[in-house]
């Protein structure tokens, strides 16, 4: 019974040991795709095992290259030389890391079930490296699995080449004489050929000597076959790269490499601008590049100025003004020299500065003349192409650099400015303030004061002129022609008290240096009372016949004309006789007489006239009075 339930332990461990080892090589539930087979291949030479694997779930899978893998049964894990792993808990082995290459298309967003590459790749195949290769695939501690083996053979290569770069002076410098040697067992038949990489000529391999190198072929003591390189090294071989293979193989695994590196004084410095077209306010960056080994260091000039020294190639320039404009370069410097760039124009764009209206013949200008005004510009960059003219804000028509008016007139007085305009911006000017000399116009007389009998009155001449009045004539019409009143030449007639002679029209003149101008008419009318005159039908007294009634006509001067009469008899000075200007006495109504005139200023009244009164008085004595 003991027995039995041994052999049922020692079964049940054997399958859990297969479950581990987990290979699926040929079911359907495949998840690792490696090719179960053998493949020979010559030492020196290099081979890529295909792979793939399938994701089942998501998370972090542990994926390892095996060679020669055992399963040990204490640890319970695989033992072998581990050339991939993505886990440091199963590091790679020693030795591998220059020479083996993983290769994968995962990304971090891959979805499952999608068939992941998993290739590995040799480089420099050794005979060491036959043996058995294996993928092992971990997703959990119970989900592991492996992949079949692929069996590689390397076989011994007698024309597997090296280089030896012992010869190889460090540093090569430009002009150095450099021999290369590239060696296979002297049991090829045939020594290494050299293939050098270069631009401009075509690839061709060669083990006799070309255009720039020397190639010689020798055995050394140990019978080694070795083919050497000689070159005069120039610049341009820096990072050249010379390639060995053995002779006649069509195997690109089977090329060594070697890459040079040359030292030199800089070459082919070049200085270039970020943008030609530079603007005031704008930022520009000069660049400086050069090929030097070692790496070189930049400095900046303008006009033999030193501008900025720095290891950056690099120079920028912000915020730039018309005072960068000039001429940059660079100088590009290491231990072996210093070389410098061609030379670059900055030419800052800016806008209008210092524009001005320049006068031409404003002094003194008179009415008739004429007027030259220029637009200066100080300086601007471009030129400018495009003037505008403005007066008291006001656009004009003229757009080019001079404005001029033929024969200016007093309309052509005020504010003038221009406008600058280069593409860049427009700039306007200050003002410049034109006057015109002209004779006085739109010459008037005003009237201050009250224009009635014994008031006080001013008349003034007023005008418009450039320059002002000098001197003023005064004329009062008479008879229908204007008479000079005034020789005082002053700019006011002054009435201290009104009288009525002083009605009448009134003219003043004014002058100045360009000519003089004479104003419309002004009328003064003397405001009165009236002036009572009684005009009547006699003659003369000895002609009077007592018989017949005697017209009176009350006529009265007056301004504001008369508008109120009425006629009285002395006898009874109450009662109004009659409210028209014109009166008739009759013979039977002897007695003295008069009449009144009243206008908006007052009231007058006339002198006495007696009529009738024949029989009381001497005629010789008559009296009557008549308004002269």
């Amino acid at each position: 019974m003991a027995i039995g339930n041994m052999t049922g332990h020692l079964l049940l461990r054997l399958i859990f040991q297969v479950l581990l080892m987990g290979s699926f090589t040929g079911s359907n539930n495949e998840l690792i795709k490696v090719l179960e087979k053998t493949e020979q291949i010559d030492e020196g030479s290099c081979v890529t095992i295909p792979c793939s694997y399938k994701k089942t779930k998501d998370g972090k899978y542990t994926l390892l290259w095996f060679k020669d893998p055992e399963y040990n049964k204490i640890s319970q894990i695989f033992d072998g030389t581990i050339l991939y792993s993505n886990t440091e808990e199963r590091p790679q082995s020693p030795g591998y890391s220059s020479r083996v290459k993983y290769i994968t298309d995962e990304t971090s967003q891959e979805n499952q079930n999608i068939w992941i590459k998993c290739d590995l790749r040799i480089t420099d195949l050794q005979t060491k490296d036959s043996g058995n290769y294996k993928f092992r695939f971990i997703i959990s501690s119970y989900m592991k699995y492996m992949s079949a083996a692929m069996n590689l053979k390397v076989t011994d290569n007698p024309c597997k080449v090296h280089i030896e770069p012992s010869e190889l002076k460090s540093p090569v410098r430009e002009s150095d004489k450099l021999t290369v040697r590239c060696s296979t067992f002297g049991s090829c038949d045939l020594h290494p050929e050299w293939l050098v990489h270069t631009s401009r000529q075509k690839q061709k391999w060669t083990s006799s000597s070309s255009t720039d190198m020397i190639i010689e072929t020798e055995e050394d003591k140990e019978g080694r076959k070795i083919t050497k390189l000689k070159l005069s090294v120039t610049w341009k071989d820096d990072r050249r790269i010379l390639s060995c293979r053995p002779a006649k193989s069509e195997d690109s695994c089977q090329i060594r490499n070697i890459t040079l590196s040359v030292e030199y004084a800089p070459k082919e410095v070049k200085a270039t601008v970020s943008s030609e077209d530079v603007k005031e306010g704008d930022s520009v960056t000069l660049s400086c590049t050069s090929r030097g080994q070692p790496d070189v260091s930049f400095s900046w000039f303008k006009k033999e100025r030193i501008e900025k020294s720095q290891q950056m190639s690099d120079l920028k320039l912000n915020n730039v003004k018309p005072e960068d404009s000039g001429e940059y370069y660079c100088e590009a410097e290491n231990k072996h020299g210093v070389k410098k760039s061609n030379i670059i124009q900055i030419d800052v764009k800016y806008g209008p500065e210092g524009v001005k209206v320049q006068p031409v013949n404003i002094k003194d200008l008179k009415e008739g003349d004429e007027l030259t005004l220029k637009c200066l510009v100080e300086r601007g960059n471009p030129a400018v192409y495009q003037f505008m003219w403005y007066k008291n804000s006001q656009n004009q028509s003229e757009t080019s650099e001079t404005f001029i008016i033929s024969k200016v007139t007093e309309e052509d007085r005020g504010s003038y400015q221009c406008q600058a305009d280069n593409g860049i911006r427009t700039e306007i000017s200050d003002i410049l303030e034109v006057s015109v000399k002209y004779a006085p116009e739109n010459v008037t007389v005003s009237v201050k004061g009250e224009q009635r009998l014994g008031s006080e009155l001013t008349l003034t001449c007023e005008a418009h002129a450039d320059p002002a009045p000098s001197s003023y004539e005064w004329k009062k019409g008479f008879n229908g022609q204007l008479k000079t009143i005034e020789q005082k030449h002053e700019q006011r007639l002054h009435f201290l008290s009104l009288e009525i002679s002083d009605s009448g029209q009134y003219a003043c003149i004014a002058q100045n240096s360009i000519g003089k101008t004479e104003s419309p008419l002004v009328e003064i009318k003397v405001k009165h009372v009236p002036i009572i005159k009684i005009a009547h039908n006699m003659t003369t007294l000895t002609q009077w016949n007592w018989e017949f009634p005697v017209s009176l006509t009350c006529s009265a001067d007056a301004h504001p004309p008369a508008k109120v009469y009425n006629w009285y008899r002395e006898e009874d000075n109450v009662t109004v006789l009659s409210e028209h200007q014109n009166f008739t006495v009759q013979p039977q109504n002897p007695g003295i007489y008069y009449c009144t005139a009243a206008n908006a200023i007052g009231e007058s009244r006339s002198e006495n006239i007696m009529l009738f009164i024949g029989s009381e008085y001497e005629i010789t004595h008559l009296k009557y009075i008549c308004s002269k």
